[in-house]
């Protein structure tokens, strides 16, 4: 949607008779769905049954758990989307955003002539053309269409992740195993007076551990494998939820689950069950929730021109080192492993969404540590029509990988992203003791390493929508613009909405990173603050029929 808009806006302010508009290109987008909106449409429980695309798409009343001004258009605001509701919280149900989302990326009849109902069967690519077929899924009938360029804009979200491990070991569980993105709208027959069992920490855990308290579950136990998820994070839950550091390794009586810590074994170059640390038994759990995450799927891509998601890395830098930091002191100069995990920011085998080995091949898809997607794809839309139009110019091969690489090692300068990207680096920062100041996240220092990255993830931003001449100034690498700044407040504010909760607090029994007060949050291009919600989240209620804001009730 965003690089349909992106030629929208283009054509909207060229005269058709000028050379650069008629260098515009022409694009065919076909999409397997119905409509428009990916895993946020509107699909009911019948529609999520019959076709495979839907099996992913996020439950009707689902809450967005990141700010509306982390997800917010510079040309569209939400004072422009909500303008007979003045006041407006930072959370937004998924319908509402739905709805933003196709008002502002529709304007100018952009997405009049996307083929819906259409599946790509293959994509290959020869003598300089590319070969799609294509399936019309309402009539049946298989066409084959050649094109100069393919931009692969599929989602990261398509296939859900069932670890085998995990199956394998709850062969023997007597209660109800499913994956996340089965908590669809039944999922109050399923939770009501049960003990979840949820293993992962990230978004799916958080959002579906919430939303069972308030449909009824008895208990919540959490299971963090790394223990550096927003569950695992956050301060304080209600009374009804742990959160347990290490994976399942055991059921017994049919329903006790034993969790064990783990880590991370360099040379085994697999997860090893970590003696030194005592397991914790659960008992009587009647739900297992696989909150796993989910996968891409490439199927229709032929294999060359796939990019690898999960593809390993080297610092090819000479006597490279990482920076002074806080931590070194502590972890002292520690040696990168040979290999190492995929970066923050970008894909090593994809330059700012071009296949580096085929850049006719281009790739529109969040990176795995966006923290501001939404916009990260706006922005690349517009670098992507740029190398389409010819006015960005695609770098050589060589030029392309010596630029992630020199990428990927500023992401090795920060402790956070290093810890992911470094097995060494986080066997040694795993191993410091729990009361040491990394371990506080209200820390000065933890809060400095924290801006850093968010500094670091704008400024990233920055130099991309300069290069695109994208419609908005973030400011530039080193001197950010006052909507650079606001974004990085906002990036920050999210981590402390969940950080910054106290198991003490007198709001402990209620509050939840949703509560936002008033101010948490300023828009990034108006500055205009969010409102409060109407009462505490875990109060509020929207009708499964209309599950928007305005059918707000509290419960």
């Amino acid at each position: 949607m965003s690089l349909l808009h992106a030629l929208a806006v283009k054509k909207s302010k060229l005269d058709s008779s000028s050379a650069e508009y008629k260098a515009l290109p022409t694009i065919t987008c076909f999409e397997r769905a119905p409509g428009p909106g990916g895993i946020w449409r509107d699909v009911s429980e019948q529609d999520r049954k019959a076709r495979e695309e839907n099996l992913v798409v996020a439950y009707n009343d689902m809450w967005c758990n990141a700010p509306k001004e982390l997800m917010e258009f510079s040309d569209y605001t939400y004072e422009d989307h909500f303008k007979s509701k003045p006041d407006v919280p930072a959370f937004l149900p998924r319908k509402d955003f739905l709805e933003y989302l196709i008002a502002r990326n529709s304007t100018d009849g952009a997405l009049d002539a996307v083929k819906f109902n259409h599946e790509v069967e293959n994509v290959s690519f020869s003598s300089s053309c590319f070969t799609v077929q294509v399936r019309d899924v309402v009539s049946n009938t298989v066409s084959t269409h050649k094109f100069d360029k393919c931009v692969w804009s599929g989602g990261m979200n398509a296939e859900p992740e069932k670890p085998v491990e995990y199956l394998e070991l709850f062969k023997e569980f007597q209660g109800k195993i499913m994956h996340s993105c089965e908590a669809t709208d039944n999922f109050e027959d399923v939770v009501k007076s049960k003990h979840v069992f949820l293993i992962g920490d990230s978004s799916s855990a958080e959002d579906l551990a919430l939303r069972a308290i308030k449909l009824g579950a008895r208990k919540i136990t959490i299971s963090s494998r790394g223990g550096d998820g927003d569950a695992y994070e956050t301060g304080s839950w209600p009374a009804s939820v742990t959160v347990v550091y290490g994976p399942p390794y055991k059921v017994s009586k049919g329903k006790d689950i034993t969790c064990h810590a783990v880590y991370w074994s360099t040379k085994r170059q697999k997860y090893r069950k970590d003696d030194e640390e005592e397991s914790v038994k659960i008992k009587d759990v009647d739900v297992v929730i696989l909150c796993t995450g989910y996968d891409y799927d490439f199927d229709c891509v032929d294999m060359n021109l796939r990019f690898d998601p999960e593809q390993e890395w080297h610092i090819s830098s000479k006597n490279w080192l990482m920076e002074n930091n806080a931590l070194t002191i502590s972890l002292g100069n520690i040696t990168p492993s040979a290999n190492l995990n995929p970066g923050a920011t970008c894909y090593p085998d994809v330059y700012r969404c071009l296949l580096i080995s085929n850049p006719h091949m281009m790739y529109l898809t969040e990176t795995q540590g966006s923290e501001i997607p939404i916009i990260d794809l706006d922005v690349d839309a517009w670098l992507v029509l740029g190398y389409l139009t010819g006015q960005i110019e695609i770098p050589k091969e060589k030029d392309m990988v010596k630029a992630n690489h020199k990428q990927l090692e500023a992401e090795m300068q920060f402790p956070w992203f290093r810890a992911d990207i470094d097995d060494a680096y986080a066997e040694e920062l795993d191993d410091l003791d729990d009361t040491h100041w990394a371990e506080n996240p209200a820390d000065e220092r933890c809060l400095n390493l924290d801006k850093q990255i968010a500094v670091f993830l704008v400024e990233r931003l920055a130099r991309d929508a300069t290069a695109a001449k994208y419609p908005v100034d973030f400011g530039k690498p080193g001197k950010l613009s006052p909507i650079g700044n606001r974004l990085v407040d906002n990036l920050l504010a999210t981590g402390r909405a969940r950080t910054a909760l106290q198991k003490n607090s007198p709001e402990a029994s209620w509050k939840t990173f949703r509560d936002a007060a008033k101010g948490t949050y300023l828009s990034v291009y108006t500055g205009k603050p969010n409102a409060p919600l109407p009462a505490p989240w875990m109060k509020l209620a929207l009708d499964p029929e209309n599950p928007r804001l305005s059918s707000l009730k509290i419960i």
